[in-house]
């Protein structure tokens, strides 16, 4: 033993002490042993790939879990070429530079993502934690790291994210709420639809959410629902107020969410935004409910005429059900052969042109016989390619109307006819009046000659065939004046039988080939009427039923009361009331409808030149007579079936006054006559006529000019002859003018017209004044003017 200078107690525990760190390090390296086999038993026993390779991508190191990721044993695994790992070369070489990439940054560690090829050539995704491997001078000499396929993680993923994907790009609302109906989640849509953030949404209240209570208490009494009875789902449609104060409608179905134990704990909701559907379904409720409640029919009809739709009114309008109108045939709605071809030929016609639209009207079958006029627009159908697949019509009933259109024309051709009838009136009256100036000049100088003229002379025959030519030419200027409504000379209360029996009784004896047949009113009510133009009247209607009947015939005249409604007086341009109706039918000839049309103008005849000449104012007469007398008047004849002439006279209800005829004796006088004409020649031989019987006479030769005289002779003429028509004053004018000056003058009005118009309005103002019509005779006026002075 060596002598070092330590003791033995020192050197034993030394010894001791060297021992104890043997042990220690013996026991240090096999915990170690057994660590680095846990470590390795670790790793090769785990689900995840271990691995290093250097920097070229051999592999250096693996563990048992890498090569079968990759479904290969360990050693064929070490035996892979590197590129066997990757779907191909190139998708490999975009791995390695995912590994390049980070010795390129100097990343340290960093998690991958790519593609594997397995063994059994499916393709898996493969995520690994890559960390770089240094030498013992820092050189990056590979890497180290662990995968794991991932495939089924990121498939999970995958269809996580189509989930969430779908959730929130829907257009459905889908909201989850708690059993308080607070919102604990809700999708993108919610946020879109209602305006509000997610975080807003789930702070409102139930009540919130909607514009009202009621729309709030709808929708919690079918959460309510739900909940109690457990049912899998409820649909609800309600309104909700969004942000901005808009109104939606949403159409939701509600279910129950159960925890694991089946327990309610909230509620799912997926909503739809049906806002423009309901508004929609409103349209077409409007529309529908317009279409079924017009009057107008609506129809559509395909290529071949059958209906194939059709509102209420289409069917009522004809009186069918809807069954019966969509089982009729086009052939069967139509009420002739004229409508039927003329609805196929407008059919074919829109077919083929293609027009937007054609109007037609057209009768049609009722289901109970008879016939409507309807007015249709018809328009094309096409298909989504624009093709022609059949008709639609729209129809209203115009029956009504057309009949209105029928009786407007009737009475529109009426008015002109009247129109017509009162003009040349006018020119009648005027021709009347200017032919009686012409026979007072004729009658004047006959009456004179006459006074000079012995019985005996051989001139006094023929001054006496003058007078009585005279007196025709008068009687057909007052037919004319008659026409011209100018013909009531003395209107009195008279009874129109008393004339028809004597009018009758005079043609009768004449006409003996004549049968006349009277049928009168016993209770005949009294008219007003000139009586001399009522035979008149009866004469021309009897004459003309005379020359319709050649070969003989009978006519029937009646006479009743009757009182014409409104309705019944729209025709005959009268007013409502009592009337007495005078019927007068004859078995002649007839007349066409040219006829009847121009039956009443004057010098319109159609007897033809030979012994028997009509002038043409028999009928035109009767026509101004009755229009004078405020009467109506209208004919019924067809050609071969005769005439009937049925003429309405206001009744008056009042007495017949029987007055006897007057004597007709010259009479003579004293007294100063102031006679005004503008006519020389009627001036001329009215003052010798006046002369002749006695009187003083004073002359004008104008209205102004009779006044002048009459106040420069004041109180030295006793009687005014005017004409009613002169230039500058008028005779009416010139009578106001002189009896200004004296309002008791005596003035006999004188005209070439009958009493009526100005004249009788004249007449109406009263005072001293009388009418006489030319041509008078000397006889007639004497009287006259005796009347005039003496009354």
């Amino acid at each position: 033993m060596r002598d070092d200078g330590k003791t033995k107690a020192q050197l034993i525990a030394e010894l001791t002490s060297l021992r104890l760190q043997y042990e220690k390090i013996k026991e240090q390296e096999e915990s170690l042993r057994a660590n680095e086999e846990r470590y390795r038993t670790f790793v090769d026993n785990i689900d995840d790939g271990c691995y290093e390779f250097d920097l070229e991508g051999n592999i250096i190191f693996c563990n048992e879990g890498l090569p079968r990721i990759f479904g290969y044993s360990r050693e064929e695994f070490l035996k892979l070429d590197r590129w066997a790992r990757h779907i191909n070369r190139e998708y490999g070489k975009q791995v390695f530079r995912l590994y390049d990439r980070m010795y390129k940054n100097n990343v340290s560690s960093r998690i991958l993502e790519y593609k594997i090829l397995r063994r059994d050539a499916k393709i898996r995704d493969y995520e690994t934690s890559v960390s770089i491997i240094r030498n013992q001078t820092g050189q990056v000499i590979g890497y180290r790291g662990i995968g794991r396929d991932i495939t089924e993680r990121k498939e999970m993923e995958r269809e996580q994210q189509r989930y969430r994907e779908f959730f929130e790009n829907v257009d459905d609302v889908c909201a989850e709420y708690d059993l308080k109906g607070k919102c604990t989640f809700c999708n993108q849509a919610t946020v879109r639809v209602f305006g509000y953030s997610k975080e807003e949404l789930m702070q409102l209240h139930h009540q919130e959410r909607f514009p009202n209570k009621q729309e709030a208490e709808k929708v919690f009494n079918a959460f309510h629902e739900i909940y109690a009875k457990a049912l899998p789902v409820n649909i609800v449609i309600a309104e909700f107020l969004c942000k901005d104060g808009k109104i939606k409608s949403l159409e939701a179905a509600i279910s129950l969410i159960r925890d694991t134990e089946g327990n309610p704990i909230g509620f799912r909701s997926i909503g739809r935004d049906v806002t423009e559907r309901r508004t929609m379904e409103h349209e077409l409720a409007r529309y529908r409910d317009f279409m079924e409640n017009i009057e107008d029919s609506c129809a559509e009809f395909d290529l071949r005429g059958r209906c194939t739709f059709c509102n209420e009114a289409a069917h009522r309008m004809l009186g069918y059900s809807h069954r019966e109108y969509l089982q009729l045939n086009y052939r069967q709605r139509f009420a002739g052969p004229e409508d039927i071809r003329q609805v196929f030929t407008l059919f074919n016609e829109l077919y083929r042109t293609g027009d937007p639209a054609k109007i037609y009207t057209v009768n049609v079958w009722c289901k109970d016989g008879s016939t409507k006029a309807i007015e249709s627009i018809a328009t094309l159908i096409r298909d989504a390619r624009g093709r022609v697949i059949g008709f639609r019509n729209i129809g209203r009933d115009v029956t009504a109307r057309k009949k209105m259109e029928e009786e407007q024309d009737r009475l529109r051709e009426q008015l002109s006819q009247a129109r017509k009838m009162e003009a040349i009136g006018t020119l009648a009256g005027g021709v009347a009046h200017d032919f009686n100036n012409l026979l007072m000049g004729i009658q004047g100088y006959t009456s004179l000659m006459l006074l000079d003229t012995d019985p005996e002379h051989p001139h006094f025959t023929r001054l006496k065939a003058i007078e009585s030519h005279v007196s025709s030419g008068a009687d057909l200027t007052r037919q004319l004046l008659g026409y011209a409504r100018g013909g009531r000379y003395e209107v009195k209360p008279v009874n129109l039988n008393e004339i028809v029996e004597k009018s009758t009784v005079m043609f009768g004896r004449t006409k003996k080939e004549i049968i006349i047949e009277q049928d009168l009113a016993e209770d005949l009510w009294i008219i007003d009427a000139d009586r001399g133009q009522m035979e008149q009247v009866l004469l021309n209607l009897l004459v003309n039923a005379w020359h319709a009947m050649p070969g003989g015939g009978e006519i029937f005249i009646r006479t009743r009361n009757v009182v014409l409604e409104r309705s019944h007086v729209r025709s005959l341009d009268v007013g409502p009331g009592p009337y007495v109706k005078l019927t007068v039918k004859d078995t002649g000839v007839g007349m066409d409808e040219m006829t009847r049309e121009r039956l009443f103008e004057p010098f319109f005849t159609t007897k033809e030149m030979g012994v028997i000449r009509g002038t043409g104012l028999g009928l035109a007469s009767v026509y101004g007579i009755v229009k004078g007398h405020q009467g109506a008047i209208n004919v019924q004849s067809e050609k071969g079936k005769g005439a009937t002439f049925n003429i309405y006279f206001p009744a008056s209800f009042k007495e017949v006054i029987c007055e006897p005829q007057p004597e007709r004796i010259t009479k003579l006088g004293r007294e100063t006559i102031l006679l005004a004409d503008d006519e020389a020649n009627i001036t001329e031989v009215i003052g010798a006529m006046i002369e002749e019987l006695g009187y003083q006479l004073l002359t004008a030769g104008s209205g102004e000019e009779a006044v002048d005289v009459y106040l420069a002779n004041s109180g030295r003429i006793d009687l005014v002859i005017m004409d009613m028509i002169m230039p500058g004053l008028s005779g009416g004018a010139a009578i106001d003018a002189i009896r200004t000056e004296n309002p008791e003058a005596r003035i006999i009005l004188s005209s070439g017209y009958s009493l009526d118009g100005e004249a009788q309005e004249i007449l109406s103002r009263g005072g001293n004044i009388s009418f006489i019509q030319k041509p008078f005779e000397l006889t007639d006026l004497s009287q006259k003017i005796r009347e005039a002075l003496d009354s």
